[in-house]
């Protein structure tokens, strides 16, 4: 008899454990149809309504959003949820970017119980952002999380530049000023905090004559100008230990430099810009 009773609790018990599953895998799905989202493979990547999964080879689920209509596929947002306890601070930009936010030990534990410090797009391999072109085109899946998520930010730094070092015409620095302008005003729409990061070097242009990036910063500089966008000048913060023109530097990730920089250099990068967030957030 007693062993009866048991059983029939066990049966009773997991038939609970089982419907309180289900119920659960039934509210995520109905949360996810009411703000419009699918999911992408067996994955936590998502899209909204007007998006389709699309294949991504850099990205973390391998999986992207594409517009409908359009030919961009657009890495996911930033991974997590948003805080409900710190502020929310968004990074957004390209490998260089990646770089320095890589260095944790630096920018979270700077901001550790001020700031959840996340960077847009959710990308560690490839080059992040892109150029203005795809800025123009995926920001707005950038400023969700790539659950869908929507986030009230509270600070972003945004930087556009070593993508766009290929057209260094008069219509090049055209179109990347406009873009930019574009992307700038589609983030003060947010209402967060804006910071500009200006672009950093790229010597294998600037040794043979070519200062590509520091025309496009000039032309950054003017637009955080007329909107009184702070600039966080990490285009100084190299050449003020690398030489104003160089051909290597013990900050490169490569020999001669190119466009990346080892963990030294990563790490005084990422000391500025956590302490940018922090001037930004009043936490100084």
């Amino acid at each position: 008899m007693p062993d009866t009773i048991f059983a029939m609790f066990l049966r009773f018990y997991f038939t609970v454990l089982v419907t309180l599953c289900v119920s659960r895998r039934s509210a995520s799905i109905v949360e996810a149809s009411v703000i419009g989202a699918q999911q992408c493979g067996n994955t936590t990547t998502m899209c909204n309504a007007a998006q389709d999964c699309c294949d991504m080879q850099y990205s973390p689920t391998k999986f992207g959003c594409k517009i409908q209509g359009s030919d961009s596929c657009c890495m996911p947002g930033p991974p997590l949820a948003p805080s409900t306890t710190l502020k929310n601070c968004l990074i957004i930009g390209d490998s260089v970017s990646i770089g320095y936010y890589s260095y944790v030990d630096v920018i979270e534990k700077e901001l550790a119980g001020i700031c959840q410090v996340q960077h847009g797009p959710w990308d560690v391999s490839d080059g992040g952002a892109g150029a203005t072109t795809e800025g123009v085109a995926c920001l707005d899946n950038w400023l969700v999380t790539q659950a869908q998520e929507p986030v009230k930010w509270d600070v972003i730094q945004f930087n556009f530049g070593l993508h766009n070092l290929e057209d260094n015409t008069t219509e090049g620095l055209h179109n990347y000023s406009t873009q930019l302008l574009n992307i700038t005003n589609r983030l003060e729409a947010t209402g967060a905090k804006l910071l500009y990061a200006l672009t950093t070097p790229f010597m294998p242009d600037a040794t043979q004559g070519d200062f590509v990036v520091e025309a496009l910063n000039k032309a950054a500089e003017s637009i955080m100008s007329t909107k009184n966008i702070p600039l966080v000048d990490l285009y100084s913060v190299v050449t003020q230990h690398c030489g104003k023109v160089y051909k290597d530097c013990d900050w490169c990730r490569m020999h001669p430099c190119s466009y990346h920089y080892n963990p030294t250099g990563e790490a005084a990068q990422a000391h500025v810009v956590a302490a940018a967030l922090k001037t930004a957030l009043g936490a100084n």
